[in-house]
């Protein structure tokens, strides 16, 4: 019995949701459209934020000095629950007939809700750069990935007019991702990687690191900063595999360790110890100030590799659950011999790994130079400059 009305229940909220999003919304985007589409108006729209992320910053600003009124759409939440959510929703509807263009960072369903009007276009600027693990249409009916069900009853990324990427070699995946013609997808290069090309970066990012955590002194920086695990953002966890007493007796002296987690997975942690601590928690400073920072750094399966082989500094690759996480999400190229830098399994080859590519400078930079060239060969610090001229006509 109550496995049926659990069943009942559902049925009933994911037909309330198609009345929703197939029927109410529409209808008002269709009303929407008996104004005029504003030149000057463009949308900037995120569901999972509250404030505009890395790659829409350096566009907003660029637009606003051109004349343009650009506005966020953020996270729909707050004092009201449903309601309020509903209420945003129809605002949103009611508004979008009226933009320019709307750009994207993720997925966003409310720009699936009908087909966009002659005259508005759709841009995916995704938040990550070139193609590592898998995702959207690549991961269905993978335990990662959502059912061939859920995509039929509620399509995404269907109308994308083009989709900004950091180097042709990708443009495959983001299309079998997206489930788009390879046509709407160009290597234009992706907006916040234009960071990295400012002229005395990389010694403003270390002042200001230091300056945040004096203790490190003269030592070199290793950043640590693997993805979540967990098989939803929802459900996202950090483990703590590594024994940071073994490496702090043997690079204690000469290295100090960051930890920068995934933004939802936090927890657990390590706080510095000591007056000369060897582990930082790192959490709360922004990514592209760490990567610039840092002198080495150590991950797994994170993005954030295509953006620091832009700076040809070593990396190290620590995929303790390799087997497992190649079962669940997959990934584009064959891990061992996709990623630039040495492979480690355990904090005794993590130990050896940083003392040989950092301490005595033993690291392979043309196998790094060459992944940027292959993955990131768009991303020239003109990015933002090329896709506003790309799909608004300016300069």
């Amino acid at each position: 019995m109550r496995k049926q009305l659990a069943k009942l229940k559902h049925r009933c909220r994911m037909l309330w949701r198609l009345a929703i999003w197939r029927g109410l919304l529409p209808c008002v985007y269709y009303l929407g459209c008996l104004r005029r589409i504003d030149p000057k108006l463009i949308f900037f729209v995120h569901d999972h934020e509250d404030a505009p992320g890395d790659n829409f910053v350096p566009i907003m600003q660029q637009l606003q000095q051109q004349g343009y009124r650009c506005e966020f759409h953020g996270r729909i939440r707050g004092v009201g629950g449903r309601l309020r959510q509903y209420w945003a929703l129809l605002h949103f509807a009611w508004q979008y007939p009226r933009a320019r263009a709307v750009f994207l960072m993720e997925v966003t369903r409310r720009v699936d809700i009908c087909r966009p009007r002659n005259g508005t276009d759709i841009v995916q600027l995704w938040h990550g750069c070139g193609a590592f693990k898998q995702w959207g249409y690549s991961t269905v009916d993978l335990k990662w990935g959502p059912s061939a069900r859920t995509y039929k009853l509620m399509p995404a990324n269907r109308f994308y007019s083009y989709t900004s990427v950091s180097s042709p070699e990708v443009i495959r995946h983001y299309a079998q991702a997206f489930n788009n013609d390879p046509a709407t997808i160009h290597a234009w290069g992706v907006p916040r990687t234009d960071f990295f090309f400012q002229p005395g970066i990389v010694e403003q990012c270390r002042a200001q690191v230091l300056q945040a955590l004096p203790e490190i002194g003269d030592r070199k920086i290793v950043l640590y900063a693997p993805t979540f695990r967990g098989n939803s953002l929802v459900k996202s966890r950090h483990d703590n595999v590594i024994d940071y007493d073994m490496m702090d007796a043997a690079l204690g002296e000469s290295c100090a360790l960051l930890l920068k987690p995934h933004p939802r997975a936090r927890k657990s942690i390590p706080e510095p110890m000591g007056e000369t601590p060897f582990v930082f928690n790192a959490a709360d400073m922004p990514i592209h100030v760490l990567l610039c920072a840092a002198d080495l750094v150590v991950t797994d399966y994170s993005s954030l590799i295509f953006e620091y082989s832009l700076l040809t500094r070593p990396m190290l690759f620590y995929p303790y659950d390799l087997g497992q996480y190649d079962k669940t999400r997959s990934f584009y190229y064959p891990y061992l011999d996709f990623v630039p830098g040495d492979v480690i399994w355990d904090t005794e080859d993590m130990i050896a790994g940083i003392a040989k590519n950092l301490l005595h400078g033993q690291f392979n930079a043309e196998q790094v130079q060459a992944f940027a060239q292959k993955f990131m060969c768009a991303c020239d610090g003109q990015s933002t400059k090329r896709i506003i001229q790309k799909v608004l006509g300016e300069e």
